[in-house]
């Protein structure tokens, strides 16, 4: 009877543990809550609200009354409330409710880029610039300058990297052609853009009003511990939780990681100065690939999640860099390159060793090219943005300057060629589960597919008109396509069986997501490149992450 008795303390005292500690994780997390209306009173739907203390930002969005809910860590929050057509307005988080009155307002500065490029005509001086200003950055950026004539427009595209990162090259065709375009656009006497110019009426802005599903949806934001680095690109270990993402600028020069389930940061710098740390993979073993993309001898660089051991692979015969990475069935890489004109790159990992394959351009730029939109004097060349790999083991790759998808059979060396309609440039790429190839069609503001079989292409319409597709991914759980928007400064999820599209806004305004990445309970995880954080959508849930 005294061992049954001791027996059902134990249950009981261990119970209490439990207990106890079920508590003090629920007394961790507070909840803010209240209502986003206009000075009128009336509730705004879809507006961002963001609770914000240290490193971390969690976003959720109003609902149809107006009402918002955030669970967050404790802690003392500053609480931003974000609407389009309204000015933006930050509170100390407090008990009860945060309640927010917004004031309608019109500013272009509020506007993403997509929403800007709607107020541009269609001619042949806005496709130069959309061919040549948005590939490193946005329109946004751009406004940042406004009000410069063309000579200063000329002088500053110089340099206007500040050896952040490679300086592009414009020839002095180039320059007195961009000079006067971006004056007659973002310069002084410019319409919507110009420093004195009347804003837009808000009819004249094509602005895509949130769903009823992105509604659902909990964003969390987290600063990266290298202070002003540029975050590239994102991918995800999904069976290690681990968030793996570039530090792409000069002066940070480091491959980061992520811990999801402890919420916490590592850096490895990569030991080859200005190497452009670009885009990561995860291998079949689990271990890390980035490209490196800084045109110097180191090409590739790996991490080994176990022993954090980061090694460099050199290619010194080639002075071109690596930019973005797929792995084969067998576990090879190939790479694609912006800086190897007529070439596909591959990389053996049991030898260590690189190899390329030769393609054949044509003489000309295609009509509907970003190389003809640039009109650019010099003979065309094939730099390839991304790169898929099929069930085959052939190898899919974005050809940026003329627009078109080239497959590689890596066996005999042969090169395919295919031009997607209405494409004047693509970035990402990928192959799904039933090897159909879908790409982002970067300038023509569409979702891609290629069905290999038929060779019939089909181009999908997101709800944000100026929408810039960029790397995609694909769950394959739900079937979903993911791609980060670019232009409209969303994540966006795409049902190939409904044709339904989805857009997540980012919270942080220019975040210009580029390649982003999965984890096993399907949350999207994005980097943000001007803003030196990382980033996670969850569809469902306003738990905490750790918490799901």
């Amino acid at each position: 009877m005294r061992k049954f008795v001791g027996k059902i303390g134990l249950i009981l005292s261990a119970l209490f543990v439990v207990l106890c500690v079920a508590s003090a994780a629920a007394a961790s997390d507070i909840t803010i809550r209240g209502v986003v209306a206009d000075n009128a009173g009336k509730p705004i739907r879809g507006a961002i609200v963001k609770a914000s203390a240290g490193i971390l930002t969690v976003s959720r969005y109003s609902q149809t009354d107006g009402r918002y809910e955030i669970s967050v860590p404790a802690g003392n929050y500053e609480v931003t409330a974000e609407a389009f057509g309204f000015a933006g307005k930050k509170l100390a988080a407090q008990s009860g409710e945060t309640n927010f009155q917004l004031t309608p307002r019109v500013d272009v500065a509020l506007l993403t880029s997509a929403e800007m490029d709607s107020l541009l005509p269609d001619n042949k001086d806005t496709r130069m610039l959309r061919a040549t200003c948005t590939g490193c950055h946005n329109l946004d950026t751009i406004l940042h300058r406004r009000g410069m004539t063309s000579e200063q427009w000329q002088s500053f595209v110089q340099n206007m990297t500040q050896d952040r990162m490679p300086q592009p090259h414009f020839s002095a065709h180039q320059l007195s052609l961009l000079g006067p375009a971006l004056e007659k656009y973002f310069g002084p006497d410019a319409k919507y853009f110009g420093p004195d110019a009347d804003p837009p009426n808000l009819q004249e802005i094509k602005h895509a009003a949130l769903s009823d599903e992105a509604l659902k949806a909990t964003v969390r934001e987290y600063k990266v511990p290298t202070s002003g680095a540029w975050t590239h690109s994102l991918t995800v270990d999904p069976t290690r939780d681990i968030a793996w993402f570039s530090e792409y600028d000069n002066q940070s020069n480091k491959i980061g990681r992520f811990n999801i389930a402890s919420e916490t940061f590592r850096e490895y710098p990569v030991p080859t100065p200005r190497a452009g740390p670009h885009t990561p993979i995860v291998g079949h073993d689990g271990k890390l690939w980035m490209a490196l993309n800084g045109g110097v001898a180191a090409k590739l660089a790996s991490v080994d999640p176990t022993t954090n051991e980061l090694k460099e692979y050199t290619w010194p015969d080639k002075k071109a860099g690596a930019h973005t990475l797929a792995v084969a069935p067998d576990g090879n890489l190939f790479m694609s390159s912006m800086s190897s004109p007529d070439e596909f790159l591959s990389f053996n990992v049991k030898d260590d060793q690189f190899k390329a394959y030769k393609h054949t351009l044509p003489a000309t730029y295609p009509e509907v090219s970003a190389g003809a939109y640039e009109q650019l004097d010099t003979k065309p060349v094939g730099i390839s943005y991304d790169v898929a790999v099929d069930s085959h083991g052939d190898a899919w790759y974005t050809e940026i300057m003329m627009g078109t998808i080239a497959r590689l059979d890596p066996q005999t060396g042969e090169v395919s060629e295919y031009k997607p309609p209405d494409t004047p440039n693509m970035n990402g790429i990928m192959a799904d589960s039933q090897d159909n190839i879908w790409f982002a069609s970067f300038m023509n503001n569409k979702l891609g597919k290629l069905d290999v079989k038929t060779k019939k292409f089909t181009l999908y319409q997101p709800p944000t008109l100026k929408a810039k597709p960029y790397g995609i991914i694909q769950d394959k759980k739900t079937g979903y396509i993911w791609f980060a928007d670019y232009g409209g400064n969303n994540i966006t999820r795409f049902d190939p069986k409904t044709s339904q599209f989805v857009e997540y806004p980012i919270p942080t305004k220019g975040a210009d997501p580029r390649f982003v990445g999965l984890d096993s309970k399907g949350r999207l995880w994005f980097a943000e490149w001007w803003n030196g954080k990382i980033g996670v959508i969850d569809p469902e849930g306003n738990k905490q992450l750790a918490a799901k």
